[in-house]
């Protein structure tokens, strides 16, 4: 009963609920969204796999990392939050337009450029500013040995037992596990694509978004604020309204629904309603492991399947 009064009455979760709620309003008064799907949506990805994941790290050790932000650490890492959003909406294809049309028209180099990117945008300009400068080194992001070691020991039940069940939603109810479903891919495919894939994803996905909204964003506003649960609402806010530049002015929405021109309150509304709040049970397992580790491999095989026949397609496998 004490934690769940802590909840309630959190005022960042209260925030986060309060923003929900009027996403949720605006979402549901466009055709294209139903209100029971973002309901289901909430359901599965917001409570479900929350509730797994608190579950299978009860008798989890978190491990010892250090987390002491200054007034200027904070104020950097909110500057950097906003020159993220700008480059999300343009940078990419800026960077791009100073390629050979060669390279953008390889599928393959485009594999290996869109890494190259995210890994120096997510990870290594993030270090170098808020890492060995603001007093961290990488054991402090949950990369270290004893996580390796708890891999295998505490904190293997949420990692089997949560990747299991999104592995399973993917291939039952997922869209993007179709091909998989429908028998399109080979035995060879399989043998060879699924490990490949998961491989990718591990640094595309996992180790990009794990480390920059997970370890450096969650770990430092939930010291700053001295509250775990503020920290994974901030966090889930942020991880979502990131996006929506790119839904406002690169036209990404049009593969979300959203249109190719979305005003800023539907761009706005749909990021914290959807995308926010899958990321809410990945703040939860770090706050509960510290483990980069683990939550680089969840976050894999939460986007194995549907990735895998986009991959296999790619490397002609």
């Amino acid at each position: 009963m004490k934690g769940l009064r802590s909840l309630l009455t959190n005022p960042g979760f209260l925030l986060g609920v309060g923003l929900y709620i009027a996403g949720f309003a605006l979402l549901s008064q466009h055709s294209e969204f139903s209100a029971s799907d973002l309901l289901l949506e909430l359901l599965i990805f917001g409570l479900c796999f929350s509730l797994i994941a608190w579950w299978t790290t009860i008798r989890a050790k978190p491990l010892l990392v250090a987390e002491h932000p200054t007034a200027v650490e904070m104020a950097g890492l909110t500057a950097y939050v906003v020159a993220l959003s700008f480059y999300l909406a343009y940078g990419s294809q800026w960077i791009n337009s100073w390629l050979p049309s060669n390279w953008i028209a390889s599928a393959q180099i485009q594999f290996w450029i869109s890494i190259a990117k995210k890994l120096l945008v997510f990870v290594v300009v993030p270090f170098a500013l808020f890492g060995p400068l603001c007093g961290y080194r990488m054991a402090d992001f949950g990369w270290q040995k004893a996580a390796l070691r708890e891999l295998f020991h505490s904190h293997l039940p949420v990692v089997l037992i949560l990747s299991g069940a999104i592995l399973a939603f993917q291939y039952f109810v997922g869209g993007g596990a179709a091909p998989l479903r429908e028998g399109k891919l080979t035995t060879q495919q399989l043998v060879l694509g699924l490990p490949l894939c998961f491989l990718w994803l591990a640094i595309e996905a996992g180790l990009v978004e794990e480390f920059f909204f997970r370890a450096l964003l969650q770990a430092r506003l939930s010291a700053w604020f001295r509250s775990e649960i503020t920290g994974i609402a901030l966090m889930a806010l942020v991880f979502g309204l990131a996006h929506a530049p790119g839904f406002i002015f690169r036209h990404a929405g049009t593969v979300e629904g959203l249109g190719t021109n979305p005003s800023a309150l539907d761009a706005i509304a749909y990021s914290i309603v959807v995308l926010a709040v899958s990321g809410v049970f990945f703040g939860i397992v770090w706050t509960r492991t510290k483990n980069l580790f683990a939550l680089i491999t969840i976050h894999a095989a939460t986007d194995l399947l549907p990735n895998l026949a986009g991959f296999v397609r790619t490397w002609g496998l």
